[in-house]
């Protein structure tokens, strides 16, 4: 890929300078002590071309061959993927603990749902009715369904999903099932039976090649450690090598069970699936409506956003209630105040509601909605980068709705009456609106148009956010801390040694510093709930010009940081301690790459 050669290139311009110091010297022929050498040949031994091109080769297999993405989206064209795994690869060359945390998550969601679908399973067995699943049901296939590798795709959904009012028209016929998706299907006794060797086959590396990067990546430690035993230098190239070579080690222990660059989920088309697919889709983002020629925000940074797509939709979910038949022709409920506050919250009974002929979805009124908004609060424990401004857009045609709105309902309805264990833990609201009892759902992310790579409320977890973002930025810290281990290595001049350790250390202070920030929100709430304002565009414009520029230059002077680390890893070869190309005689016994 494109970072690749740019490496590469920096090697052989490298590799035809015109140094100042020796440039004759071959690897029989490096003299003791601290001398300073530029290129040196290496016929028979460590020269700087094998010193380049093992780190490279390393490097290369640590960022792009340890990198697991999840199934792309449906129709992806051949750039769309060739810049998202650009990205990818730019993310881990630059901040390889990204990359760490990503798979860290992942696996933490598919532990989580593997814990749930075992659970899921003995409740059935010990059913009055026991359903013995035909397979075993492993890491691999809970992996496999956090990447997205599981889709509805049901002919009878095709005139559901698309409303005339909506101007999104190109609403997907494929569902995408989340992790928190596949939990509620294995909870309603719906588990896919795929045999562990069907997944495995989606995967384009087996042990055996995920094994050959880890000894090549522990050899180049190995060399490392080595040299530090021999009091030998270590070039600050090697140092960048040595911190990818650890996230590598992370990245295939948290990815080991997880297939890599599948391009196609397993597709369900069970059409008795369909009123359970549909209750996913409402009660998912990708049901919610935005206008993207009319994104209301109230702030600068919600209106960037907005256009990056990096907003969040309001689910339908959070906009409809189900409540008793119409009191009048035309198949609308009557549209009344909140009768009191107390009422809010009421014992109604679902079950009777449902068993309902009349009951129905509607358009929830707008006093109904302010009073749910006003209700809602912001999910318990969520990690600040798992938050996403929420653009607001008022429907077109106010209360009005389609034959496709009420074909849909009417399949979630149904799915609310076939399987009764969705109804547990799903009310987010009860109350009386003029006297008619008026029942909202919670909404949650379970299908999705693609599963993404970056961890968002997709995912499963049962840690508090604050965990999760600590977890975040400590492996920032920890990175810069590796760095930091290169101090007192040679550089060719005294401000690229400055610079190395001004760099090293601004990445460890910000890992350290919002570690701290975190710790802190987490103890006084009115600091969370500034943020949470500011997110939200509900400061005044100084608060957000002030606190906007602040956290824009701290970003980028951290970009920075990093680009230099890894910038000066590759141009600081051109003059280095003549130790750097002594080997410890021991290492020769070995074979290697």
């Amino acid at each position: 890929m494109q970072p690749r050669f740019a490496l590469l290139s920096c090697f052989f311009v490298l590799c035809h300078a015109n140094f100042d110091l020796a440039t004759n010297l071959t690897a029989d022929s490096i003299p003791n002590g601290t001398q300073l050498v530029g290129y040196v040949q290496d016929p028979n031994g460590r020269g700087t071309a094998t010193l380049v091109l093992s780190s490279l080769l390393t490097l290369i297999l640590c960022v792009w061959s340890a990198l697991h993405l999840n199934v792309p989206r449906r129709n992806q064209t051949k750039l769309q993927e060739l810049w998202l795994n650009v990205r990818w690869i730019v993310t881990g060359i630059y901040a390889p603990e990204l990359v760490v945390f990503t798979a860290w998550r992942q696996w933490c969601s598919a532990r989580l749902l593997q814990q749930l679908v075992e659970q899921s399973l003995k409740d059935s067995e010990s059913s009055p009715q026991p359903e013995k699943y035909p397979t075993q049901w492993t890491m691999a296939h809970s992996f496999f369904a956090c990447t997205g590798g599981f889709a509805f795709e049901l002919a009878s959904l095709d005139g559901v999903m698309f409303n005339p009012i909506d101007p999104i028209t190109d609403r997907p016929r494929r569902l995408t099932l989340t992790a928190r998706g596949m939990a509620v299907l294995a909870k309603c006794g719906q588990l896919p039976s795929i045999r562990k060797e069907d997944i495995e086959d989606k995967s384009k590396a087996n042990d055996l090649a995920k094994a050959t990067v880890i000894i090549q990546a522990t050899w180049m430690l190995i060399q490392v450690i080595g040299r530090l035993a021999s009091k030998l230098s270590v070039t600050p190239l090697e140092v960048n090598t040595v911190a990818h070579v650890l996230c590598a080690f992370l990245m295939y222990l948290f990815w080991w069970n997880k297939p890599l660059l599948p391009n196609e989920p397993i597709i369900l088309d069970a059409e008795e699936l369909g009123p359970l697919a549909a209750f996913m889709y409402s009660s998912s983002e990708m049901s919610g409506y935005v206008n993207p020629k009319q994104v209301k925000s109230q702030t600068i940074i919600k209106t960037l956003l907005a256009h990056l797509n990096l907003y969040s939709k309001t689910p339908e979910f959070e906009t409809i209630c189900l409540r008793p038949g119409a009191s009048e022709a035309g198949d609308k409920p009557a549209v009344c105040s909140i009768s009191t506050p107390g009422a809010c919250n009421i014992d109604l009974d679902l079950f009777q509601l449902l068993r309902d002929p009349t009951s129905k979805f509607y358009h929830a009124p707008q006093a109904c909605i302010s009073e749910l908004q006003a209700s809602r609060e912001k999910e318990q424990g969520t990690a600040f980068f798992e938050r996403r401004p929420r653009i607001v857009v008022e429907r077109e045609g106010g209360d009005d709705f389609s034959i496709i709105d009420t074909d849909r309902w009417s399949l979630v309805k149904k799915a609310l009456q076939t399987y009764p264990m969705l109804c547990e833990d799903r009310i987010s609201m009860t109350h009386y609106v003029g006297g008619t009892p008026c029942i909202h759902f919670k909404a949650e992310q379970l299908v999705a148009d693609q599963v993404q790579n970056w961890p968002s409320n997709d995912l499963l977890r049962n840690v508090d956010g604050l965990v999760v973002d600590m977890v975040l930025w400590l492996a920032n810290l920890c990175y810069g801390g590796i760095h930091l281990a290169g101090w007192n290595e040679h550089f060719p001049t005294a401000a690229e040694t400055w610079l190395w350790r001004a760099s090293a250390l601004y990445i460890g202070f910000c890992g350290g510093l919002w570690v701290v920030l975190n710790f802190v929100v987490a103890r006084i709430p009115a600091l969370n709930e500034f943020w949470e304002r500011w997110m939200d565009g509900e400061k005044t414009w100084w608060h957000n010009l002030g606190l906007g520029a602040l956290v824009f230059l701290c970003g980028f002077s951290l970009i920075l940081a990093r680009m230099f680390i890894v910038v000066e890893s590759v141009i600081s070869i051109r003059e280095l301690p003549a130790s750097a190309y002594q080997t410890p005689e021991w290492i020769d016994l070995f074979p290697h790459f």
